[in-house]
């Protein structure tokens, strides 16, 4: 069931917290962006998908999953601000009295530069320092 609504272009599947590891299982997430809890994100990997470290990911405008079980109402209010626009995800979030947390991640734009990694390259094409 689940291969098909990935199949149809007018579903948007959306996970929280395990589903997103479920769907990988089946191989449903191979070379696609996802998230899931922090204890599955390694297994996320091992599955063929693509572990990102946020609270929400959208990869292509029908796959759109959420890390934590917390982070379902960040998704369920995106879906609504995506779909129906801001006004009305702004109504909802004022009647569940909950402001969403972070930013969604999209699977496109500008990849920022890892500095810890481009630090450590840098340091070690410097010639050593002989006193």
């Amino acid at each position: 069931m689940m291969k098909r609504a990935f199949e149809n272009k007018n579903i948007t599947v959306a996970t929280v917290c395990g589903g997103s590891l479920l769907l990988a299982m089946d191989g449903l997430l191979k070379d696609r962006h996802a998230v899931t809890n922090q204890i599955g994100m390694a297994a996320l990997g091992a599955l063929g998908a693509i572990p990102v470290n946020a609270r929400v990911v959208e990869d292509g405008p029908r796959f759109v999953s959420g890390g934590g079980v917390t982070s379902g109402l960040d998704v369920a209010l995106y879906l609504v601000e995506r779909e129906l626009g801001p006004q009305i995800a702004n109504a909802v979030e004022r009647l569940f009295e909950y402001e969403r947390r972070g930013t969604v991640w999209h699977a496109e734009g500008i990849a920022p530069i890892d500095f810890k990694t481009s630090q450590k390259a840098s340091k070690e094409e410097q010639p050593a320092v002989v006193p």
